[in-house]
């Protein structure tokens, strides 16, 4: 058994759909949007969970764009 299969699904699908991003694409992606969220309970900042950041990813997959703020 390897790495990937003692992997969580989480961590499989965030391996699968980064493993060909280069540098310009985690620089694209990354930006504050991407690792920070407005609680909508707390009205406070609070750093995105996996899946949260998996939904990003998935747009910029399809969009060729980060996801904009208010589109979440």
């Amino acid at each position: 058994m390897d790495n990937f299969d003692r992997m969580s699904e989480i961590d499989k699908e965030f391996f699968t759909l980064t493993k060909n991003f280069d540098l310009q694409d985690w620089s694209d992606l990354r930006d504050e949007n991407y690792w920070w969220v407005i609680d909508p309970l707390t009205k406070r900042k609070r750093p995105r969970n996996k899946l949260e950041k998996l939904d990003l990813i998935r747009y910029y997959i399809s969009k060729g764009v980060p996801k904009p703020p208010d589109d979440d």
